[in-house]
């Protein structure tokens, strides 16, 4: 599957490079100062590379991933994005730690990919051997297949991205307004459900060295792969002011902060 969706992708991506420059480290900021209304995605006209019905399916799958890791039915929430982004909320909601809420994420993650051809450790089958067989011995080429695929089949979830350069020819997805996070205005689900348990799927079970930079100005986002995530990227983003518009009031950061 990934062999086959690089040689789809990676033509069709290849010729959209250009600079990029540093993202926006500057901790003294406010959220959503930066909105740019052109880069909003309308799920009514716009869908990812692969197409409309690609996209849904991608939605469906990730939706019974979140309703499984609940113990709940789908039914249980309201259809499609919104009812997603509630299913987020909940897991991070019922989460007692931030390391329980990043681990249920990351299960979430894992749970998506079969677990064949069978593994000899306690680890999911497919994600073992393409540690094995791909990550490990081509780790240039396993981190420019997975910033192809990840620009091609997450737009239905981040909006809008584009692929670009990075320096000792790794490979940079770069989200305009991040859908996700306007979806639920909440740094600490950014953090805890997305950045962190992302970071740990790509490095820990794909071995594919990768860190996430969110611009909490813009919405933006950086994927960027072939790069190590550092102590400092995690203080940064944990260290952003709570959002004026969080549903939780910031209660939420301050509930986990204290169990943690």
């Amino acid at each position: 599957i990934f062999l086959l969706v690089s040689v789809i992708i990676m033509p069709r991506f290849g010729s959209s490079y250009s600079p990029l420059p540093p993202p926006n480290q500057n901790q003294n900021i406010i959220p959503g100062s930066k909105l740019n209304p052109a880069d909003i995605y309308d799920p009514n006209t716009m869908s990812g590379p692969l197409g409309r019905q690609a996209d849904d399916f991608f939605l469906q799958t990730f939706r019974k991933a979140l309703a499984t890791s609940l113990l709940q039915s789908e039914s249980d929430f309201q259809p499609g994005y919104d009812g997603m982004i509630d299913m987020i909320r909940k897991i991070h909601s019922a989460s007692p730690t931030q390391s329980s809420c990043v681990q249920k994420s990351r299960a979430t993650l894992q749970s998506l990919f079969p677990d064949w051809p069978p593994s000899p450790k306690s680890t999911t089958g497919l994600l073992y051997w393409y540690k094995i067989l791909f990550s490990t011995p081509f780790p240039s080429f396993s981190s420019k297949l997975n910033a192809y695929i990840t620009c091609a089949c997450s737009q239905w979830l981040m909006g809008p991205s584009s692929l670009l350069p990075l320096p000792s020819s790794n490979n940079l997805v770069e989200i305009k307004r991040c859908r996700y996070l306007e979806a639920t205005k909440c740094a600490s689900i950014c953090v805890n459900t997305c950045k962190l348990p992302t970071q740990q799927f790509f490095n820990e079970d794909m071995g594919v060295e990768m860190r996430i930079v969110p611009d909490y100005e813009s919405y933006g986002c950086r994927f960027e792969f072939g790069v190590e995530p550092t102590e400092e990227d995690e203080r940064l983003a944990k260290d952003v002011k709570c959002f004026a518009e969080c549903p939780s009031g910031g209660e939420e950061r301050r509930r986990l902060s204290c169990m943690n």
